[in-house]
């Protein structure tokens, strides 16, 4: 992975979108724990907004980049990471972390602790059942990639019951779940202009009538508080 980390999404319905809108329904200060914060884009953002923000990253040049951003930072792998936390945190925030650790079920369990009494996580994750990849397998094509769904640095592959899934089997119930659409205007800059604006509404309108074959990516936001199971 280069040391420029990933691209922030500033385009309404995507994965950060969706995320901060999330963040911002509290409408309070809150405490953030940002596991795997990349370069910092969304830390930058929310301590702007006004929120105590507390970082975890492992790449060393990504970590440098993000350390400013964050009231305090840790630079670990969140895959050993004990997480020394009790009941501290708001929110704990895993923003297009999980697909690349070997045991992500294993990290938000440990994570957990950290969350106080009325406290949430929030996820996002892609979506491997886009039909974008559902047609590349039909032809018999499953390619890595620099970025995206087929990330070369993705370990591990979510639908949307298996996110669910995950949080459910960690003992949490769910209480929102949002589609975010495939990032056209990462690939086509020239689509962010105002005229798009139309396309990009009936495009997202698409994802949210049929989430499971059209969405790029999950965010889901879940609390603690169930007997673990998986459904």
């Amino acid at each position: 992975m280069d040391a420029e980390g990933y691209t922030f999404k500033p385009f309404k319905y995507s994965s950060h979108y969706w995320v901060l809108k999330m963040l911002s329904e509290e409408k309070r200060a809150l405490s953030i724990l940002d596991v795997g914060t990349s370069t910092g884009y969304l830390g930058r953002i929310l301590k702007q907004n006004g929120h105590c923000v507390v970082g975890v990253e492992n790449h060393g040049a990504w970590a440098e980049a993000a350390k400013p951003h964050y009231d305090r930072f840790y630079e670990a792998d969140i895959e050993r990471f004990e997480f020394p936390f009790r009941k501290e945190f708001d929110c704990v925030l895993f923003a297009d972390v999980l697909e690349h650790v070997r045991d992500p079920t294993a990290v938000v369990r440990r994570a957990l602790p950290a969350l106080k009494k009325t406290g949430h996580v929030i996820v996002s994750v892609p979506n491997i059942a886009n039909i974008v990849i559902r047609l590349s397998l039909l032809i018999g094509r499953f390619d890595y990639m620099e970025r995206g769904i087929l990330d070369r640095s993705h370990l591990r592959f979510f639908t949307l019951r298996s996110s669910r899934a995950l949080l459910q089997g960690v003992g949490c119930q769910i209480i929102e779940i949002t589609a975010a659409p495939l990032p056209i205007q990462l690939v086509f800059p020239v689509t962010e202009r105002g005229i798009f604006i139309p396309f990009h509404e009936a495009h997202y309108s698409l994802v949210r009538i049929w989430k499971t074959m059209f969405a790029y990516q999950f965010v889901l936001k879940a609390r603690p508080g169930l007997s673990p199971r998986v459904s």
